[in-house]
């Protein structure tokens, strides 16, 4: 997952006041468009589904399948109440209802029973499956996860979690950082103190990296479930850690020796590579899904753009070819074509959007327009959905062509999407 630096590390006197961290933005000349002559994709035809359950498990079905970019959900209030108290399955009615597809959960003894039928193919459940009562969301997730692997043959990734930032600013402005599941719910902080936590990114544990300036120094942190530990607190920043996709290694950036360069380093804070070394400045780790390339942002082209190169350092190559002021990178973890993408925050005008590249053809698509100031992007651990800050929706989320946006949370920022729950 990736881990953002806004703007550029020509920024870090101000980092270094935390100015910036305190919600000041970010005064930079105006960029030309990003990309042009390209628009939010709007064509997608949605399987009608009708979840007649009024539970906190059907409630939960409901979000997943709306946030998922596939469904219809259908009104429960328009599904009449000879359905929802149906016994069996009356295929003929949900079809006059105009459902293709119905989920129905009751509880038997200890396990939530789960049931998909899809309409066409008749009358019987294509999928049934039971999970523990015990925790209701997450039955109702793990089902959700069956459903789309029934509809696309890859699980879902519901359950999954995102990290991110909650500014308060009274009394004081503080940042602190907080998970939560991908739908919003169930969440957790991970910091609660009256300093500037920013940057956090969900290791493939789970771990939650960030950097802190609660010892007076952006010093990089890390909680695994407990209280966080300071991992690495070299003098200047220590900021933008991001874990590999296997553990163990942490890419950030170090302004120790002067000029902020990439480097890698364990969990231990011992410094394991210098990654780049250039007179420019470097930051916004986010690893490959592969682990074999990391790619960055560097002003060595005069404003900031997205680089990538090998995960040991050098052969750096420029990714964004278009736009003057590209940022806050990250590779999608996805499969087969999806690992080709990155997405970023690129300046249009006079506002920022979302956009990805891929680094194998070029082709770049537009994943928000005309909605506000739109920054951070991070995919989820399947590439098929993205997540983004939003000035006027709070954290959203959308498939990886901009379509379905959904907010998830409205107090949140530099949303960072973790690994698979289960």
């Amino acid at each position: 997952m990736n881990r953002t630096l806004l703007g550029t590390m020509v920024l870090t006197s101000t980092l270094a006041s935390g100015a910036y961290w305190a919600g000041q933005d970010v005064a930079v000349a105006d960029a030309a468009t990003a990309v042009e002559d390209v628009d939010v994709k709007t064509n997608v035809t949605l399987l009608r589904l009708a979840v007649p359950a009024g539970d906190e498990v059907g409630n939960v079905v409901r979000r997943d399948a709306e946030i998922s970019a596939g469904f219809d959900v259908i009104d429960r209030r328009s599904i009449p109440a000879a359905l929802i108290k149906e016994s069996g399955f009356d295929r003929e009615q949900w079809n006059k209802l105009g459902a293709q597809a119905v989920i129905k959960n009751a509880q038997v003894g200890n396990q939530i029973k789960f049931q998909l039928y899809d309409l066409a193919k008749g009358s019987k459940p294509v999928l049934s499956k039971g999970f523990p009562a015990g925790d209701t969301r997450k039955a109702a997730h793990m089902f959700m996860n069956e459903v789309i692997k029934y509809y696309t043959g890859i699980p879902g990734v519901f359950g999954s979690r995102i990290a991110f930032v909650r500014t308060q600013r009274n009394p004081l402005v503080t940042k602190n950082v907080f998970t939560m599941e991908m739908d919003g719910g169930n969440v957790a902080g991970v910091t609660a103190n009256r300093s500037l936590n920013i940057l956090p990114s969900l290791g493939p544990g789970g771990q939650v990296v960030f950097t802190s300036y609660a010892k007076r120094n952006p010093d990089l942190w890390m909680s695994a479930g407990g209280a966080p530990v300071r991992v690495s607190k070299y003098p200047g920043l220590n900021l933008g850690g991001v874990m590999s996709p296997a553990g163990g290694v942490i890419a950030l950036t170090l302004s120790k020796d002067g000029n902020s360069e990439l480097y890698t380093i364990d969990t231990a804070g011992n410094i394991k590579a210098r990654l780049t070394n250039d007179a420019a400045i470097d930051g916004s780790a986010t690893w490959s899904g592969a682990g074999n390339q990391i790619a960055f942002v560097s002003n060595r082209a005069g404003g900031p753009q997205v680089y990538r190169m090998s995960a040991g350092g050098g052969g750096a190559n420029r990714v964004t070819k278009k736009g003057d002021y590209n940022q806050t990178p990250d590779w999608s973890p996805g499969e087969g074509e999806l690992a080709n993408w990155i997405t970023y925050a690129g300046r249009a005008g006079s506002a920022f959007d979302i956009f990805a590249v891929n680094v194998k053809s070029g082709a770049v698509k537009r994943l928000s327009q005309g909605g506000g100031r739109n920054t951070d992007p991070s995919y989820a651990p399947d590439g098929r959905l993205v997540a983004w800050s939003s000035s006027q929706g709070g954290i959203v989320v959308a498939n990886e062509d901009g379509n379905n946006q959904i907010t998830v949370i409205k107090a949140g920022s530099t949303p960072d999407w973790g690994p698979r729950a289960y």
